[in-house]
């Protein structure tokens, strides 16, 4: 069996036609391709679309097409931009980085993450026993009932002032107390609400929450373990986004720039491609390796971002070259099958038909055709490797039945 899906998925790509078969099949596959008035150039397709029953097409229904969210561009004329190639590793975005501080002194009484765990944000982190939160709300509720007093105290001496039987020294001085202790009461408050904390309550547990989703990095704390407020527990870093730090040597800073696209690979991804632009380059030249740190912000796509793994950046450089323009597509419309590179094209029936494809020169993000794809016609952008599997499973079936 496993022969026969072999031979079947090398059939379904090759230019050449079933083993055995005679020379006036041939001619009639070859007159039936030309009748069809859709010409590649000689070479490109032959009769791959007889091969004694091999699907060389994918129908698919339009709700499956909308649910697999499959979308189609024309293949257009662009200059490809040269590049230059960059090694580098991932790093997590500081911006994106979260220390957790324990917040309050006390002994921490559970811990509920580990290092390498993903968390939400809010999520309970860690509970602390602190007896100074009962301190703190004492200091409220004695903070808001002096100050009670002096709002009725002031109220007091208006009335009595009216009657000129206060000073307006004593009035000038009782609203001097009440706006102060109005003011200690409410930062008192505020405290605890920075806690996550109500007014109310005798309790001296304190949860400690996450402050933002993301992937614990480290751990600072063991059940038992005194802290005081300032203390580390831990350190949350969100890869959604994450940096790629190139090292570029001096000689090619005059063809690298802010804002040039570029394009990463990652040695833990082969044939994956990340795509992303340079928003910053680094004003100091490290003395021994004569490089100098060029930012890459990529985008993690499929949570595949890992900090320190290595690879390697191509950034399109502006060399002012009058290029001319080639066919060229998404780099997302070429995938493997067979071991041949092809795309699929969206016929106006409806159908996407297998091309086999001869590329050129790549650049961030899109790659030149060679041969196997005309000017205008629709490529599978988004859900290649969707029509892939559906095309796979038929030729299966087939060769099953």
């Amino acid at each position: 069996m496993t022969g026969r899906i072999g031979w079947a998925l090398a059939a379904l790509l090759g230019a050449c036609g079933r083993p055995g078969a005679s020379a006036g099949e041939h001619g009639e596959a070859e007159r039936g391709h030309e009748d069809g008035g859709h010409e590649h150039g000689e070479g490109e397709h032959g009769d791959e679309h007889e091969h004694g029953g091999i699907p060389t097409e994918v129908r698919l229904s339009e709700q499956v097409i909308a649910d697999a969210k499959i979308a189609t561009e024309p293949v257009r004329r662009e200059t490809v931009a040269p590049t230059v190639t960059a090694t580098g590793e991932i790093a997590a975005d500081p911006a994106r980085t979260a220390q957790v501080a324990a917040r309050v002194a006390g002994i921490v009484e559970a811990v509920e993450f580990r290092e390498g765990d993903l968390v939400a944000e809010g999520q309970v982190l860690a509970k602390i026993r602190a007896p100074s939160l009962g301190g703190l709300r004492a200091d409220l509720a004695a903070l808001q009932a002096r100050a009670v007093s002096a709002r009725s105290n002031l109220t007091r001496l208006e009335t009595l002032a009216q009657r000129n039987m206060a000073s307006q020294q004593e009035l000038a001085a009782a609203r001097a107390e009440a706006a102060a202790l109005d003011a200690e009461s409410r930062a008192a408050g505020q405290r605890l609400k920075a806690l996550g904390l109500g007014t109310r309550g005798g309790t001296s547990d304190f949860i400690l929450r996450a402050p933002a989703a993301g992937f614990i990095t480290r751990r600072g704390i063991v059940e038992g373990q005194a802290v005081i407020a300032e203390d580390n527990v831990a350190t949350i870093v969100n890869l959604d986004r994450a940096w790629f730090m190139a090292r570029v040597f001096e000689h090619m800073l005059v063809d690298v720039k802010v804002g040039a696209p570029a394009e990463v690979e990652l040695n833990g991804y082969p044939g994956q491609f990340f795509g992303g632009k340079i928003d910053f380059l680094s004003p100091q030249v490290d003395p021994d390796a004569r490089t100098i740190v060029a930012r890459i912000v990529v985008d993690n796509r499929d949570g595949l971002l890992r900090i320190g793994l290595f690879g390697v950046a191509n950034i399109a450089v502006d060399r002012g070259e009058d290029a001319e323009p080639r066919l060229v597509v998404p780099r997302t419309a070429v995938i493997d099958v067979a071991g041949k590179k092809v795309v699929f094209v969206r016929r106006e029936s409806g159908e996407f038909e297998v091309h086999e494809v001869v590329l050129g020169v790549s650049a961030p993000g899109k790659i030149e055709v060679v041969r196997g794809l005309e000017e205008g016609e629709q490529v599978v952008v988004h859900g290649a490797w969707t029509l892939k599997s559906v095309l796979l499973k038929e030729t299966f079936g087939e060769d099953h039945h």
